[in-house]
């Protein structure tokens, strides 16, 4: 079929897609801090958020699968998706060219991110990479937009819609309630109240049960504390 003529008259921008990818480093030590993935890029060079160009005839989604395992090196678990954060589309934000980027995020566990390309980048609690200079483009306001979305999903303070255990799941099973808000106060970035924190996560967990009596941590400091894992309901 022919291109309609009008088509021809309106120029078009390159189309990327651009990936903040978040872990919690040590989620079952006793200070876990969330990290962000950054990579050394050139052309221009800087660090930044892995990424690339849409190509001809190229899903968003499939070009996000690329960018994960061609640019990064890993392959999530299966059913860990990619999250949409939406369309960044200033026409200043890339001095090459008009380029548009559909950004997303990516939660992995630690283990999960063993052996890929780029650095993990501590968050400060604002919200911001320590110790990093500007990143290019504007993947800083990807950045910001990526732990901003995911601090709402664990924040539990001056919300009356319950907010599930770690519910992108960088703690892995069974785990103890001390651990699990340690892991929460690192993504949020302030201390939660304990008594509070643990009333509004038990009816999502049930405890880790052999030969009918619950199994309690042995390898933590202080009193053994009671093993839990997600309900599946």
């Amino acid at each position: 079929m022919a291109r309609p003529r009008e088509l021809e008259s309106f120029p078009r921008p390159g189309v990327t897609v651009d990936l903040a990818i978040l872990t919690v480093s040590g989620p079952s030590d006793t200070n876990p801090g969330l990290r962000l993935l950054v990579q050394d890029r050139h052309d221009p060079d800087g660090r930044g958020l892995p990424g690339g160009f849409v190509r001809e005839h190229w899903t968003i989604a499939r070009t996000t699968a690329d960018v994960v395992e061609r640019k990064v090196g890993v392959t999530p678990p299966p059913g860990v998706e990619p999250r949409l954060l939406r369309v960044f589309d200033d026409p200043a934000r890339d001095d090459r060219t008009w380029a548009i980027s559909i950004a997303h995020s990516l939660s992995l566990r630690e283990a999960d991110l063993a052996g890929a390309t780029g650095d993990l980048v501590a968050v400060t609690d604002g919200g911001r990479l320590a110790d990093e200079r500007p990143l290019l483009f504007d993947h800083d306001e990807i950045v910001s937009t990526a732990v901003e979305q995911l601090r709402e999903r664990y924040e539990f303070r001056y919300r009356y819609v319950d907010v599930l255990p770690d519910p992108d799941g960088f703690l892995p099973e069974p785990f103890t309630l001390h651990q699990l808000r340690k892991v929460h106060e690192a993504v949020v970035g302030a201390e939660l109240h304990k008594d509070n924190f643990n009333r509004r996560m038990k009816p999502f967990l049930e405890p880790l049960v052999r030969d009918g009596e619950p199994v309690r941590a042995t390898n933590l400091r202080g009193r053994p504390a009671t093993l839990y894992r997600r309900r599946n309901d």
